[in-house]
C-alpha cells in the first residue's frame, strides 16, 4: 500500500475558528451581517396561471432569476410612481 504525502500546513494559514477577522463591506458591515441580510424570505402568493407562464417566459427571454424579474418590475413600478 502507497501512502501519499500530504502538503505540510503553515500555522499561519490555518485559523482557530472563531478567531478569523474578516474586513467590513464599504459601508462597514460585518461579513456575518451580509450574510444574514442575504437569506431569502419567502414571497407566498397566488396568481393565475396564464400570469405565472407570461412571468416565467419573460425572465426566460431576458435570462434573469424569477427574484430579478420581481425586482426589477418592483423598481419600475416605485420609479413610475416618484417613490423612489
Amino acid at each position: 500500500m502507497v501512502k501519499k504525502k500530504t502538503a505540510d500546513l503553515s500555522a499561519s494559514l490555518v485559523a482557530v475558528k472563531g478567531t478569523a477577522n474578516a474586513a467590513p463591506d464599504a459601508i462597514g458591515r460585518q461579513p456575518a451581517q451580509l450574510v444574514a441580510a442575504s437569506l431569502p424570505t419567502p414571497l407566498n402568493f397566488k396568481v393565475d396561471p396564464d400570469f405565472r407562464r407570461r412571468f416565467r417566459q419573460r425572465a426566460a427571454e431576458a435570462d434573469l432569476k424569477l427574484i430579478e424579474l420581481l425586482r426589477e418590475a418592483l423598481e419600475a413600478w416605485e420609479e413610475k410612481r416618484g417613490i423612489r
